[in-house]
């Protein structure tokens, strides 16, 4: 028997995996296995205190179609009052591309329930933002407050970028 189903908590390790910086995973060099985690949650600071965190996804692109549109397909599990932003090679990028507004009332996060709401967000990304070579995707989750900030996040599914009709899949 599997007894490991509710690890009550587990979430608030995320600041002892990160104490300093956000998660950053780089497409072809980090292992999904190690390098990623289930839920982008908040990250605690003291007793009280929870702060939003911002996770990148580095990868490389060898040919960016010029006056296209790429598609980033975002899957959630679960959202727990939470908003996502989406923002492309700048993490400063004023308004971002793309932001689900306050989003969810899942308590899987928690384990006070067994499934969320799933989400399904498909983002027009345009090639003006993206490079040959290095580029980086910036996911924040921006709440972080009150009584109940140590469950505010999200449980990806699923993030993928499309390449427009005339390329393959990233």
């Amino acid at each position: 028997i599997n007894h490991r189903y509710r690890q009550y908590g587990l979430w608030e390790r995320y600041a002892e995996l990160y104490p300093n910086e956000d998660l950053i995973y780089t497409v072809g060099v980090s292992d999904y296995t190690k390098d990623w985690l289930y839920a982008q949650v908040t990250r605690k600071k003291n007793e009280d205190i929870y702060e939003g965190t911002t996770w990148q996804i580095k990868f490389n692109l060898d040919d960016v179609e010029k006056d296209e549109i790429y598609k980033l397909r975002l899957a959630l599990a679960s959202a727990n009052v939470s908003e996502l932003q989406v923002r492309v090679n700048s993490v400063k990028q004023d308004p971002p591309i793309f932001s689900t507004g306050v989003i969810g009332k899942d308590y899987a996060i928690g384990r006070h329930g067994i499934h969320g709401l799933y989400w399904l967000f498909n983002i027009d990304v345009p090639s003006l933002l993206l490079f040959n070579g290095d580029n980086t995707i910036f996911l924040t989750q921006t709440m972080a407050f009150g009584p109940l900030a140590r469950f505010q996040g999200i449980m990806y599914d699923y993030i993928r970028l499309e390449g427009p009709d005339s390329c393959s899949s990233y």
